[in-house]
């Protein structure tokens, strides 16, 4: 009964997100201090973007500027690819952020 009239289901099918060809507003953040990351900026988020890599270059999306800052720190951190003690991985995080500080003040 249910399997043999398929019509009517496709009737109750609703469309989710946005309309075909519509964008959204934009704007990227690129900076040498945040390199090879950048942070495209919309109405709703912060969405970290490998500006190094094509096709699936999306890292992250965050509702505010500093969690997408500390996610790039970390994204920079593990891609050098060395060992730290605890503390030095905190002094170097702490240096990363210092320095980007800088740059916002």
């Amino acid at each position: 009964m249910y399997l043999k009239n398929k019509s009517y289901m496709i009737e109750d099918k609703k469309a989710f997100g946005r309309v075909k060809g519509q964008t959204k507003s934009q704007s990227t953040i690129s900076d040498a201090s945040l390199s090879p990351y950048e942070i495209q900026v919309d109405d709703y988020s912060f969405t970290v973007i490998d500006s190094t890599k094509t096709g699936n270059n999306f890292c992250g999306s965050f509702t505010q500027l500093e969690n997408a800052i500390n996610k790039i720190i970390q994204y920079q951190l593990a891609n050098k690819r060395e060992t730290y003690s605890l503390n030095s991985f905190i002094e170097s995080y702490k240096n990363i952020k210092e320095n980007l500080a800088k740059i916002s003040i």
